[in-house]
């Protein structure tokens, strides 16, 4: 029988130490070697020693311990997160807006107002004008000769009114407040106008420009 090494014996007690098979101590190194069998026995039909089957099995098995697995930490979950749309102008939107500059020039260009802003305007040419818009005519006649009202040709607006501010003060009011009454410079020839008859309209829808205008025109052309 082949002689088991050292080594190999030295490791078997070791692993069956650390599996609690054996005692320390037991099987030091003073056992007793196996014997060497004969060399007329290494036939076929020779039997194996009992120590040499278990030491070999002892020497080539490894200790297994019952460690627990630790556990596999949780896979992380990824969360999916949704692309945010953006709101896309549509295509047919485009071209609105491409256009859209152009269209507001033609619409001003077409339907915008095309007065041109009149400079300052004589008084003399805005009061004859007035004079007729506002209806003087009809009373007074188209060129001042008089009909219902007073005529006002060959300077009697300024005899009746010496003081321009005063014939302003009578087209803003009317003849109303006088009616009954005589009315104008007491001193001029001839004596006061009236009674008046108070028919003469109050002329509240012109403005101060267009008041002074008239009277000028009635005072300087008729």
């Amino acid at each position: 029988m082949t002689e088991i090494p050292e080594h190999l014996l030295r490791r078997s007690r070791e692993r069956r130490e650390a599996l609690g098979l054996a005692k320390p101590g037991e099987g030091g190194d003073d056992a007793p070697a196996a014997a060497t069998p004969p060399a007329g026995d290494e036939g076929e039909g020779a039997a194996v020693p009992a120590t040499t089957t278990a030491a070999a099995p002892a020497a080539a098995a490894a200790p297994v311990l019952d460690v627990p697995a630790e556990p596999e930490p949780p896979s992380p979950q990824y969360i999916a997160l949704q692309a945010q749309r953006r709101n896309r102008i549509p295509m047919w939107v485009m071209p609105v807006l491409v256009f859209l500059p152009f269209w507001g020039v033609l619409y001003f260009g077409a339907f915008g107002s095309h007065a041109k802003k009149q400079g300052p305007v004589d008084p003399l040419v805005l009061g004859a004008q007035i004079y007729k818009s506002a209806g003087c005519t009809s009373c007074h006649g188209a060129n001042g000769e008089g009909g219902v009202g007073p005529k006002l040709t060959g300077g009697e607006a300024v005899l009746t009114f010496p003081d321009e501010a005063d014939q302003i003060s009578w087209v803003r009011t009317g003849s109303s407040p006088f009616a009954g009454k005589l009315y104008g410079d007491p001193n001029r020839t001839g004596g006061q106008h009236g009674p008046a008859k108070g028919v003469m309209p109050a002329f509240t829808q012109l403005s101060d420009t267009e008041v002074k205008a008239v009277v000028k025109y009635e005072r300087e052309k008729l």
